[in-house]
């Protein structure tokens, strides 16, 4: 999971820098780890790259020198959420995105979305025609690379040769000669969408970027679709593939999109949590005297199971605002630890009370008993987990990290051992059929993958 963001302005005196700075600070929720833009003129691409979260450590001056040096109406935006390898940061330091290659002759720039996998094939094909890779396990370097060695003259046929190769789940924005190309994988898995505002068009993750310009939601870029938009409009729309369907991932309901954003066919995060919430009322009713957030993934599961069973909703945890999100954090970080930074609960609430507290979901299980914890130090009477998701079982391999069985809590444990090894006194998820039921969406049309192990795209190869 990574934020891909894309403006073509039809009039902002080669501004689009501040714009991508502006907006693309609605997708660092979905990637803290580093950041890139890039800026063009439709003659030339200037690309910027740092580690951490978009525009931090950036001083009011230097913003001023990035954007006279970043010039052009026209750019690619990305956050870095990293599934490779223990620290892909320090594995690919000098490969963040955009990535910046040639296609017949003029520059283009490419973010990416996802994940690709069974790709060495690929890599000796471009390999075999003199490309030169700097990184080992960088699945957009590979898509780069094919772009870049193909014989094609014109950029769309060369993305039609290079789609149907990919295996996984992707979705792309590549800027060349003046225009930027959004693009889907076959399943639309990973979600774009499209946005106007008197300014220009944009392309995204989410829909939630179009506010702070006062950009408007068109709708999504439909599964196996290119959409190629210039300097005054959409230019066309084209199929790269016949074989298409909606798959769409549910987590992004659950987890990773922002209540604020629509994510497929008109349905917003907001609209799944909560609904989620009150069917968990009707599913699963709770003795309990409060009802607290594991904050801010809860909050609205809270809100809603709250209301629905007349139980008084608190903050019993409070959340430093500066944080990251522990599902984020690179793997080998003590999550346990990061949750003491990150919450504390508050006393004069909790003490002598009998709590529920909502999450979004368990993955690894190496959160929820801290928090716990956390609340049986500050006094509560019975601390009980209501989980707004379904237990995962199965292993994702699309670009959320949690790409191994072994490391899922729910493929190893029953229930009641996850409650002992959380340490609550009662625990429960919504079901599958809840949990879709949640998403106003028909299940043929979501990729339940890591909750039901029924993959649209065949699993890698072992």
């Amino acid at each position: 999971m990574c934020g891909v963001l894309g403006i073509s302005c039809s009039d902002c005196k080669n501004q689009v820098f501040s714009k991508l700075m502006t907006c693309g600070n609605d997708l660092c929720h979905r990637g803290e780890q580093g950041w890139g833009i890039a800026t063009s003129d439709s003659e030339k691409i200037s690309c910027h790259h740092q580690e951490g979260r978009l525009g931090e450590g950036i001083t009011e001056e230097r913003a001023r020198e990035l954007a006279k040096k970043q010039q052009g109406y026209i750019g690619l935006a990305h956050t870095l959420y990293s599934t490779t390898g223990l620290d892909k940061l320090k594995k690919q330091h000098k490969y963040f995105q955009p990535s910046v290659a040639s296609f017949n002759g003029k520059p283009f720039a490419l973010v990416f979305n996802g994940n690709i996998y069974d790709f060495e094939s690929l890599k000796q094909e471009a390999k075999s025609a003199g490309w030169k890779f700097a990184s080992e396990s960088s699945d957009t370097e590979v898509i780069v690379s094919l772009i870049a060695i193909s014989s094609e003259k014109d950029i769309i046929e060369a993305l039609k040769k290079v789609l149907p190769k990919l295996i996984g789940a992707f979705s792309l924005i590549v800027l060349y000669d003046g225009k930027i190309i959004g693009i889907r994988d076959r399943f639309g898995i990973k979600p774009l969408c499209i946005g106007y505002s008197n300014e220009g068009f944009f392309l995204s993750s989410e829909s939630c970027v179009f506010y702070p310009l006062g950009a408007k939601h068109i709708r999504e870029v439909r599964p196996g679709e290119i959409v190629v938009i210039n300097k005054k409009g959409i230019e066309r729309y084209i199929k790269w593939t016949k074989e298409t369907s909606c798959r769409f991932c549910i987590f992004e309901f659950i987890y990773f999109g922002r209540p604020d954003s629509l994510l497929c066919q008109n349905r917003s995060g907001y609209y799944y949590r909560n609904q989620a919430g009150m069917l968990m009322a009707k599913q699963n009713k709770v003795d309990a005297d409060l009802i607290i957030s594991a904050p801010a993934g809860g909050d609205i599961f809270a809100e809603a199971y709250a209301s629905a069973l007349g139980i008084p909703l608190r903050q019993g945890l409070f959340k430093n605002r500066f944080g990251i999100r522990t599902f984020m954090a690179e793997r080998g970080t003590d999550r346990r630890a990061l949750q003491r930074k990150k919450l504390h609960p508050l006393e004069e609430v909790i003490r002598g009370k009998r709590i529920c507290i909502a999450e979004d979901s368990i993955v690894r299980n190496s959160v929820a008993p801290e928090i716990a914890l956390m609340c049986y130090e500050a006094g509560a009477r019975e601390v009980h987990i209501r989980v707004f998701s379904a237990p995962i079982r199965h292993p994702c391999f699309y670009g959320v990290d949690m790409a191994t069985k072994e490391e899922l809590a729910a493929a190893n444990l029953e229930l009641e051992e996850i409650r002992e090894q959380i340490g609550a006194d009662s625990l429960e998820y919504l079901t599958i059929d809840n949990m879709i039921r949640a998403t106003g969406l028909n299940k043929e049309d979501l990729c339940l993958a890591c909750f039901d192990g029924n993959y649209p795209v065949a699993p890698p190869r072992q």
